[in-house]
């Protein structure tokens, strides 16, 4: 059985943007930033997210967060 997001400790770039509900074009940006302290690398240029550490991050920087459409009443 696979574990669930929230029980792993290390993430995939999809599995962080789904559990995190993050702006998929402002975190792959971030992720080109040298020195960040939630990316551990693998080979072949493989991201994995340290959650502890980006949740630390996530603390300074709510603006990689996806923006929730408003919903309006409809007018009738």
């Amino acid at each position: 059985m696979k574990p669930q997001l929230q029980d792993k400790d290390v993430l995939t770039v999809q599995e962080a943007v789904e559990h995190f509900k993050l702006s998929r074009r402002k975190f792959y940006a971030l992720l080109k930033e040298e020195g960040l302290p939630f990316v551990a690398f693998y080979f072949n240029g493989r991201r994995l997210i340290l959650r502890s550490e980006f949740v630390k991050y996530m603390a300074g920087h709510p603006e990689i967060r996806r923006r929730e459409p408003k919903c309006q009443e409809s007018q009738g």
